[in-house]
């Protein structure tokens, strides 16, 4: 039930259904009418527990299947730009030379890059005008 479910998170997160009604800037009550069974959460209830736990897994909260909290999941090509990586949205804006240059260079002469147990497969270079190329690093074992 959604209700054990939300007493489960709340002893995992070490918060009272005081503090729950705080962080989500609900009333107390609507926390003890959720735990106690007699209301199940709104719409509005869910979307405020998602973004105030942002690691809960949603799905286990309400069906109970999967784990409480997201796994992890490697990063993928499709996923926002790292903190760590220039942003480049206005082609205008200036960069430092570095970036410049490995953003003019159209040639990778020797890349030996590898994390753990994994090793590049394929690197892909976008260009502003929408072209691109594939660099697939040979193998050298």
């Amino acid at each position: 039930m959604v209700n054990e479910r939300l007493l489960k998170l709340m002893e995992q997160e070490k918060v009272t259904a005081a503090k729950l009604a705080d962080i989500l800037e609900v009333q107390p009550s609507a926390i003890s009418h959720i735990l106690s069974g007699r209301n199940k959460p709104s719409f509005d209830f869910i979307q405020k527990l998602a973004t105030n736990f942002p690691k809960l897994n949603i799905d286990w909260l309400i069906t109970g299947k999967g784990n409480m909290y997201k796994v992890a999941v490697q990063q993928s090509l499709f996923d926002p730009p790292s903190p760590l990586i220039p942003k480049t949205d206005n082609p205008s804006s200036k960069t430092n030379d570095k970036s410049e240059d490995l953003q003019k260079s159209s040639k990778v002469t020797d890349v030996n890059i590898s994390v753990s147990h994994k090793a590049v497969k394929q690197i892909v270079f976008v260009y502003s005008d929408n072209t691109f190329e594939i660099y697939s690093p040979s193998k050298s074992d």
